[in-house]
């Protein structure tokens, strides 16, 4: 029967070899982080182990910015359209276009100052319209 290494020896042993090294660690680690979980959660529950408060679930962010709407502009056939939307006293924090068909194309959109642009070419065959939104 082999006789069992005194711990010097063994620490010895486990300082050369980079496996038993790595497991060591390993464990240590491991016996540290359940060890955490067990202060956190025995700290974090209230005297008597029950808690006071349910949690309350996630609330939807709602935005308080209002979206303004510019008015329509007719794009003929094969041409450029510009539209715009002015918001009164704020800068917009974004804003973007639409279109009354698939076939335009937007070229531009952007704020200057307090006015939200937008650009597009009509590539149809027919005259859409192009309207700005910014919210502001």
């Amino acid at each position: 029967m082999e006789q069992p290494t005194s711990t010097p020896r063994r620490l010895s042993r486990i300082r050369r070899s980079p496996v038993l090294r790595t497991a060591a660690l390993a464990g240590a680690l491991a016996a540290l982080v359940a060890t955490a979980g067990v202060t956190t959660a025995a700290s974090a529950a209230p005297a008597g182990g029950a808690t006071k408060h349910a949690p309350k679930a996630a609330q939807p962010l709602h935005a308080i910015a209002p979206t303004l709407l510019g008015g329509p502009v007719s794009v003929p056939p094969g041409g450029h359209g510009s539209a715009f939307v002015v918001c009164p006293g704020v800068l917009p924090s974004g804003g973007g276009g639409k279109t009354s068909g698939y076939d335009m194309f937007f070229t531009d959109s952007y704020a200057d100052g307090l006015i939200w642009y937008v650009r597009a070419t009509n590539t149809g065959t027919t005259t859409q319209t192009l309207t700005a939104f910014a919210v502001c």
